[in-house]
């Protein structure tokens, strides 16, 4: 804010001098939860079959398993999605646990499912949730799911692979999930939100809608962004499309994404 006047200039010079030491205060603040973030993101690596990460107001209340897309949980252009959804899940209350399926089998890329299959990466995800049965930092036993891509192919497996009842996986929500192999799952007691862009030449919606058709309206809801493309809530994919198939759309990423913390809840 800058007052005119004959105070203008030192009245405006103080309040940049706060707002300067508001942003840098916030910024070591971000800084902070990142590097605590990442040292719990490295000791969980080496110490368990899962990285895990609890939120300061441990134990949870609810846990999400984060299954990542073909190539794992890496970074573009210098940006970890991951890494970021992570951090907002664990300011939102959640336990994280991460289903890295590449790099327990010393892979890189799921080469279109060549590599390892949605059923391994399925069997990776009922193991985690087996796992997490056991954790100390966790209040209650209710276990929620987020894939992308082949990720949320390999969520649709585990789901209809896992018990009916009662479901070891309550909700679960999948971006644009690879739905070549998919069938309905059997239980009733669990709730599926898919996010896709109508402009996805990877996973097309189309494929999605045949593979799940049939399903109760209270088991699946489905919301598709017209002007979407394959990995749109990705910020490191450049928001012009790559090769006209992957493209970061902002507006339909943030919206997702308030989407799927109501959904969750």
């Amino acid at each position: 804010m800058v007052i005119e006047g004959n105070l203008g200039g030192p009245v405006a010079m103080i309040a940049s001098r706060k707002r300067s030491s508001t942003i840098a205060a916030r910024a070591l603040a971000g800084l902070a939860l990142l590097w605590a973030f990442m040292a719990g993101f490295n000791a969980a690596a080496a110490d368990e079959p899962f990285r895990a990460l609890a939120p300061a107001q441990s134990p949870a209340g609810a846990a999400v398993l984060l299954v990542p897309g073909c190539s794992g949980f890496v970074a573009r252009n210098g940006i970890n999605h991951y890494e970021e959804r992570a951090i907002a899940l664990l300011r939102a209350g959640y336990f994280v646990l991460f289903v890295d399926y590449l790099s327990r089998r010393h892979l890189t890329d799921c080469a279109g499912g060549r590599d390892v299959s949605h059923a391994q990466v399925a069997a990776d995800v009922l193991e985690a949730v087996q796992w997490i049965k056991g954790e100390p930092r966790m209040a209650s036993s209710q276990l929620l799911a987020i894939g992308w891509s082949y990720g949320g192919g390999s969520v649709l497996a585990a789901l209809k692979a896992m018990p009916a009842e009662p479901p070891l996986i309550r909700k679960a929500v999948l971006y644009y999930p690879d739905c070549r192999q998919a069938t309905p799952w059997p239980s009733a007691g669990v709730s599926v939100l898919i996010l896709m862009g109508g402009m996805d030449e990877v996973t097309p919606p189309a494929a999605c809608e045949r593979a799940l058709k049939g399903l109760p309206a209270n088991s699946l809801s489905t919301v598709v962004y017209p002007n979407a493309r394959h990995g749109f809530d990705m910020r490191g994919l450049p928001e012009r499309s790559e090769f006209g198939r992957l493209g970061f759309d902002r507006g339909a990423a943030e919206a997702a994404w308030a989407v799927t913390l109501d959904f969750l809840r």
